[in-house]
């Protein structure tokens, strides 16, 4: 569940670091398409724990893969991976 709350924090906070290294997002890439795509509140430790990194890390993974339309935040609380694979 800490993803989510990750995910939900950009909302709030965009002033967060963008400028994650392409191995984290990479990793966290591969944890969420592992996941079937989409972060939901339930698989969200799990994903966590999948990509290997910090919670500090996952912050900037997130926000860095935000910005670059990688991800999508979805009105009910999942955040969607978007790429060719999840499409």
């Amino acid at each position: 569940m800490r993803i989510a709350v990750f995910a939900l924090t950009l909302i709030a906070a965009p002033a967060i670091a963008q400028d994650a290294d392409e191995a984290s997002v990479a990793a966290m890439t591969a944890a969420i398409l592992d996941a079937g795509c989409l972060v939901t509140a339930e698989n969200g430790d799990a994903v966590l724990e999948a990509s290997g990194l910090t919670e500090e890390e996952t912050m900037s993974v997130i926000a860095t893969m935000y910005a670059a339309g990688s991800v999508a935040l979805e009105a009910d609380g999942t955040m969607k991976l978007i790429n060719e694979a999840c499409e």
